[in-house]
């Protein structure tokens, strides 16, 4: 029998006996390195755990939870004077940028993120004091608490790191 899979380099298709599977040899193509597989038996197959729906359904709630927070933060945002507008903006106006900032990395929505910097940039001296808030635990945030204690506190250092530039 034969192991087919495709070269990592070129990606032509590959057939070797399945005595190498396992070892590393040439694609007879471009002549690169490429790990073979092993072929696998139905003997070698490791069973599935079964679904684990009450950390699946407590994970979707604090998702949900999440999205409520972001929501009321952004409506009662409008309904007052938008930050840009303001003559003074205090790290307090701030803090819910930073929230907003750590949520979204912490659901990988790299854009979002962004744009919440973006915002924080416009105010760099109350920005940076905002975020020292919640390093330093003088500011905390239920909505963060989801987020492990030392990835929060690297966003927080990322977030501190992209303001000083």
């Amino acid at each position: 029998m034969t192991i087919t899979f495709k070269c990592e380099h070129c990606g032509k298709k590959i057939e070797a006996p399945d005595s190498l599977g396992g070892n590393r040899g040439k694609c007879p193509y471009c002549k690169l390195s490429n790990y073979i597989p092993s072929s696998v038996t139905d003997g070698d197959l490791i069973p599935l755990a079964p679904e684990d729906t009450e950390a699946e359904q407590r994970s979707q709630d604090e998702q949900s939870q999440e999205r409520v927070l972001i929501a009321a933060m952004d409506s009662v945002e409008s309904m007052s004077v938008p930050l840009e507008h303001r003559d003074e903006v205090s790290a307090e106006d701030l803090h819910h940028l930073v929230v907003n900032y750590c949520i979204s990395l912490s659901n990988s929505k790299l854009e979002q993120a962004k744009d919440h910097l973006a915002r924080l940039q416009r105010f760099p001296h109350s920005a940076a004091t905002a975020v020292e808030d919640f390093i330093s635990g003088k500011a905390i945030e239920p909505a963060l608490d989801g987020i492990p204690a030392k990835l929060l506190q690297g966003f927080l250092t990322q977030l501190r790191d992209a303001l000083k530039r």
